[in-house]
């Protein structure tokens, strides 16, 4: 499929970002909105889908379930968007900056049980002033999205935008649905206008997810630098550092992910994302010791599933079961608090279920995240939950559906996770040639790109060459 260029109109200089409230997966999902709420706290929230949101390491890009931490706001934002409601509690626009800031403390703190606390400020807001509030719409619609139901978030991000077309919040909102929706080239179109009304750290990590997706990560990386160089506060700056060198480590370029983690910790020396992007160079670099070090410092800080789940990974590498099994309990707890919270599976729970415990249940969630949100991410989950339960010829075109968005990119920037599953749904097909070439692609540049699947990817090619 042909794609307009992503560029955007190189004779436009950008503005500064607006505060941000970057919608919540998850990645993910992970990635700047503009919002000029009446709070003037700065509330970040990420967007589902992007690299740094996909556990396990294995996980293709496009998996949603988490991202890393942007950058909590101040344990004062939260406290000082609950006094404006209530020194104002008919200030429609301080109820929607606490639902904001309430869904990205919430996330950070990976404790999505905040998530009501978002919901009932948005409809306190909307209570406060039924017509015409477009920043409580597009608040619900950031909610929706957190929670994984896209098609609900699409739905309210074109209800707030019918009320204010340039609502910088609801555009965000709007491309994160789309993209998890499936629908990619509309995604793309709201990115770019996204781009017109707030250019900056919103628009530019959003259209550097949609070149990720479409496998140019050359573009991708340079959208994510763009994204740096408009940062005004430390947490985005952080963001966009760490999701830059994420996507180094996907071209393979280990090198660059460590000038992106210099750079990021110059401004922000103690943000979550950036440490977790120092674990992920660790493991790049093959120095196990250090990025189980580095793991536990970042979970002990944001115990998600996705961190705890790549922790398993790492502890398992390094010769440590015992640690190995208490950060996958860990995990499922996450993934328990979260379901109790209302939100909904999604690709990387699938993934954790299909190698860590029922392929069968794993298959029937798959189906269920699938129908939902239509990636190429979650064909993948859904193709690797088959493979483990043994049926392959099932598993195969969702496979390769997994790896459309990226068709005719070179190997590095193709997802290598599923790449490697796609490898081992061929070679358990006997498709010998096949799985060659897709694992030779999966280790092309990046022999490290996971703990686990990448030593499991090399194991099974080096039997499949080793064939007469």
């Amino acid at each position: 499929m042909l794609h307009r260029p992503l560029d955007r109109p190189p004779a436009r200089r950008a503005r500064a970002p607006w505060p941000v409230a970057v919608t919540v997966l998850a990645g993910l999902a992970f990635v700047v909105a503009g919002i000029a709420g009446a709070t003037g706290v700065v509330a970040l929230v990420d967007t589902p889908g992007r690299t740094a949101a996909t556990p396990p390491p294995a996980v293709a890009p496009s998996a949603d379930a988490g991202a890393p931490d942007a950058g909590a706001p101040a344990p004062s934002a939260l406290d000082l968007a609950r006094t404006r409601t209530r020194d104002l509690p008919r200030d429609a626009a301080a109820w929607s900056g606490l639902a904001l800031t309430a869904l990205e403390a919430g996330r950070a703190s990976a404790d999505p049980a905040l998530y009501a606390e978002a919901a009932a400020a948005a409809r306190t807001s909307l209570t406060v002033q039924p017509c015409d509030n477009d920043l409580a719409l597009a608040a619900q619609a950031a909610l929706a999205d957190a929670e994984h139901d896209f098609a609900g978030a699409r739905s309210l991000a074109l209800q707030a935008l019918a009320v204010n077309p340039r609502s910088p919040v609801a555009l965000a909102a709007l491309t994160d649905a789309l993209t998890e929706l499936g629908r990619l080239d509309d995604a793309l179109d709201t990115a770019r206008r996204l781009d017109a009304v707030r250019p900056g750290v919103a628009s530019f990590s959003r259209l550097s997810y949609q070149a990720e997706l479409r496998g140019d990560l050359p573009r991708a990386r340079t959208l994510m630098a763009d994204a740096a160089a408009a940062a005004t506060a430390p947490a985005q700056v952080a963001f966009a550092r760490a999701q830059e060198g994420l996507l180094a480590l996907a071209a393979g370029d280990a090198t660059g992910a460590r000038r992106a983690l210099d750079a990021g910790r110059a401004v922000a020396p103690d943000d979550v994302a950036l440490a977790h992007l120092a674990a992920r160079v660790a493991v790049a670099r093959g120095d196990t010791a250090g990025a189980a070090a580095a793991y536990a410092a970042v979970v002990a800080r944001r115990p998600s599933p996705a961190y705890t789940a790549e922790q398993a990974e790492v502890l398992t590498a390094a010769g440590d079961p015992a640690g190995a099994r208490a950060a996958l309990d860990l995990a499922r707890a996450g993934y328990a608090l979260e379901a109790s919270s209302g939100v909904r599976p999604e690709g990387a729970q699938v993934l954790f279920e299909a190698d860590h415990g029922d392929p069968a249940a794993a298959v029937r969630l798959g189906r269920e995240v699938l129908e939902r949100s239509p990636t190429a991410g979650n064909a993948d989950a859904l193709a690797w939950a088959l493979h483990r339960a043994g049926d392959d010829r099932a598993a195969l075109p969702l496979a390769d559906r997994a790896l459309a968005p990226s068709r005719g990119a070179p190997a590095t920037g193709r997802p290598a996770g599923a790449l490697a599953h796609r490898g081992a749904i061929r070679a358990a097909l006997g498709d010998r040639t096949g799985a060659v070439a897709d694992l030779r692609a999966a280790l092309a540049g990046r022999p490290r790109f996971s703990p686990a699947a990448a030593d499991e990817a090399r194991q099974l090619l080096d039997r499949l060459e080793a064939r007469p």
